[in-house]
């Protein structure tokens, strides 16, 4: 198998997926602003800029104060908004983060390994429906219907 197209597959998912977490990160940092204040105005903003949209207030940050707040733990769909967080979390800093294992790779599978722990990863056609899965849910949940409706015609 030709290592040009080994890696130009691990850009494609590393590129899909950090991306799209992205996303998925801003409309959650948008919820957790709407909670805290529900009208728009100054506080709403210099809350969402000068605090959630800092390099300080991270993915992992947003993630544990959603999972912190009484009234999310209420919700029916809860466990599976916290679930789907944790998915694309760990998915995105794995991409991020972690080696090609060249070697273990193939055409339709590519293998990605962390340097700490020699955990291995498999990236594959069922790992980005996975991750699209997760996508969708949370978009829903955290109102972002437009950018669902663009990508999937939801």
């Amino acid at each position: 198998m030709d290592k040009k197209i080994i890696r130009g597959k691990l850009s494609l998912f590393r590129g899909t997926i950090i991306s799209d977490a992205t996303v998925i990160e801003r409309a959650l940092g948008w919820r957790l602003r709407t909670y805290f204040f529900p009208k728009t105005n100054q506080q709403a903003s210099d809350f969402l800029y000068y605090i959630i949209e800092t390099p300080y207030f991270s993915f992992d940050k947003k993630i544990s104060l959603y999972e912190q707040i009484p009234y999310f733990k209420k919700l029916k769909q809860y466990s599976k908004v916290k679930n789907s967080l944790r998915f694309v979390q760990l998915l995105r800093n794995a991409l991020a983060h972690w080696n090609l294992d060249e070697k273990m790779s193939n055409e339709d599978e590519i293998v990605i390994y962390s340097p700490v722990t020699f955990k291995r990863l498999k990236l594959n056609d069922e790992t980005m429906w996975r991750f699209q899965e997760h996508e969708k849910i949370l978009l829903k949940v955290f109102g972002w219907e437009q950018t669902l409706k663009e990508k999937y015609g939801i």
